[in-house]
């Protein structure tokens, strides 16, 4: 048993690196669902676009902030988004939903046109 582990030790990572990904992005995709769906809504302001460069990948992403004010009053800053491309400029008003009492991550709020047909 231990000679096979020491053999295929680089696989054996490899594939519990893929599963420890595949479980984050399945309870941050889970918390998503859990905002849009009992989220308080509000208004925003991005805060900050902060880059983020990955020298293995040679790939850069961002993560968007925004400032709001919560259901208590009080002021905070939580991360939106995190992209492949500048989706938002710093002071740029946008409409959120976040958790009460937990403010780790917000979502935006897709807001319909006024024009558009039912």
């Amino acid at each position: 048993m231990l000679d096979f582990i020491g053999e295929n030790l680089e696989w054996i990572l490899g594939i519990l690196a893929i599963l420890f990904f595949a479980v984050q992005v399945f309870f941050v995709l889970r918390k998503a669902k859990k905002i849009d769906r009992e989220g308080i809504e509000t208004d925003a302001i991005v805060s900050r676009v902060v880059e983020d460069w990955d020298s293995d990948s040679s790939e850069t992403s961002y993560t968007t902030y925004v400032r709001y004010t919560d259901e208590k009053g009080k002021q905070r800053e939580s991360a939106m988004t995190l992209t492949t491309n500048v989706e938002y400029a710093e002071g740029q008003w946008v409409r959120i939903r976040f958790l009460p009492g937990d403010y780790k991550m917000v979502r935006p709020v897709k807001e319909e046109s006024p024009y558009q047909l039912h």
